[in-house]
Order: C-alpha cells, then structure tokens, then sequence
C-alpha cells in the first residue's frame, strides 16, 4: 500500500461530487499542500478509513461497541430519504458525529508517511469523539482498534476490542468462510454477542468459497483474520477469473439493542461514494 501524490489530487476533486450529509462519504478541500478530510457520519472513523482505501490506503478500522441509548437516534429522523427507499427503515443507529482531518500532503511515497496519516485520524478521533482508538501496525498493516467507548450511563470507560480475543481452529479442510464462521462462534461463546464474519461479495461470488487445510492455537481473532483475508486473495491471485482484491476488514458493534457484532472483509472497493 502506498500514498501517491495524486491521492490528494484526487480527493480534491471527488469532493466536488460528495454530499457532506452522505453517513458514507468524506469531503475534502486543499488549500496549497494542506489537505482537510470531514466526515458527518455515523461512523466517521470508518468513513474516513473507506475514502483513504479507494486511494489505495488500506486501514481496518475495528469500531467501539455502541453502549449509550442517549448516542442513538432513528434512522428515520438521522437520514429521511434513505429511510423512505428502504421500506421506511425505522431502527435505532449513532447519532452522527463531525470528524476533522487535517494534513499537509506528502510528496513521497513511504511507510512513514502512511503511518503518520493513519495516526493523525486516530487523534483527530479521540480528540473529536466520545470515542477513542489506537493505531496498529503489523507488517505492513494497518488497523484503528478502539481504546474507549461510552457505557449505558455514559461514562468514558475502556473499550474490550472484539478481535483482541483469542480462538483455537482445529486443523481441518473447510472453506476458508467455514474457518470464519468457527472464529466467529467462538467469538460468540466468549463475549455473549451475536459475533458474524465475514460474508462480502467479490464480482459476484461469495467471499471465503475456496477451501484450505487451516489451524489456529490460541492466536488473537485478528491475527486469525488477516490471514484468512490474506490466502483468500492469494488463491484470487492466481484465478483466471478478475476478482477485487480484499485486504482489510472492519468491525461494526452494537449492544443498544440484542447485542451483535459484524466483521466484513473490505477492498477499495467497499465504499459506495463515487
């Protein structure tokens, strides 16, 4: 993954044909070589995450579950429109929150500069939200893990990531989703969430079909993640068939209702901004 000087070009011009009330899209605006990202979003973490991917930042971005019912509103009232062409949806989801970044664009392709980018939207975050994150680094990857969220009452209190717990996979030969799905089950068992993972549709075909011979002995469910993500586009790799690379995930909690949690497979592809 690499930053490229026309990333910001980019930006600047798709900010153009974004509507800042989109709960999945990010404006942007450059001023000389000071670029500001904003989000009105729902998730603005995630938001800002999917615009960097569809430039070729990948960032998973693992999302705080949702504890407070005061940081809830209708998805009626928080977006009519969208209510009116799905059915008239009526269901409870976070208020929108305002998320600022602001950054000089770097003229050089590095690890060092991803790296300061992506630690730049975690302050931006936990300065800005009622939320907090870190940002991991691992072989080259990158993931925004959340640090703190907001209890029932709404105190500030720590955050318990998902993908921070541990599983063990027999060895076996299943689809690599049948791996997922026993990662997830575990998941379930060890935190009382409704834990799923992690059905994407890539050109069509379900992700995680191709099956592999795969354990794992206690490793952290990321860990067991990213390397499930990581032989499902090998095996794509070397496919006739053109399939969309995905190289990131996201997770997505909710515990103000029948509690659950929703890990995706990501690719640049994944946002449905233009």
């Amino acid at each position: 993954m690499r930053i490229l000087a026309p990333l910001f070009i980019a930006l600047v011009l798709w900010a153009a044909h974004l509507d800042a009330q989109n709960s999945q899209c990010v404006a942007a605006t450059r001023t000389g070589d000071e670029v500001t990202l904003a989000a009105h979003s729902w998730n603005p973490v995630l938001a800002m995450g999917r615009a960097l991917a569809m430039y070729g930042v990948s960032v998973s971005v693992e999302s705080p579950r949702w504890a407070f019912p005061l940081d809830t509103e209708s998805v009626a009232d928080a977006d009519p429109v969208w209510s009116s062409q799905h059915n008239n949806a009526h269901y409870l989801v976070i208020k929108r929150h305002w998320l600022d970044l602001q950054f000089v664009a770097p003229k050089d392709s590095t690890p060092t500069d991803i790296t300061h980018l992506l630690q730049q939207l975690a302050d931006a975050a936990n300065k800005e939200l009622p939320y907090a994150y870190r940002l991991d680094v691992n072989d080259g990857e990158y993931a925004l893990v959340p640090t703190k969220t907001l209890d029932v009452t709404g105190k500030p209190v720590d955050a318990q990531p998902l993908l921070d717990h541990h599983v063990t996979i027999p060895l076996g030969e299943r689809s690599i989703a049948a791996h997922a799905e026993l990662m997830a089950k575990q998941l379930s068992q060890q935190t009382g969430l409704h834990v799923s993972c992690c059905q994407a549709v890539v050109a069509g075909i379900p992700w995680g079909g191709q099956s592999i011979s795969f354990e794992a002995n206690d490793k952290s469910a990321r860990e067991v993640v990213r390397m499930l993500i990581h032989f499902e586009d090998l095996i794509n790799s070397q496919s006739p068939s053109h399939h969309p690379s995905y190289d990131h995930y996201s997770v997505n909690c909710d515990g103000t209702g029948a509690p659950w949690c929703a890990i995706e497979v990501q690719s640049k592809y994944s946002s449905s901004c233009p």
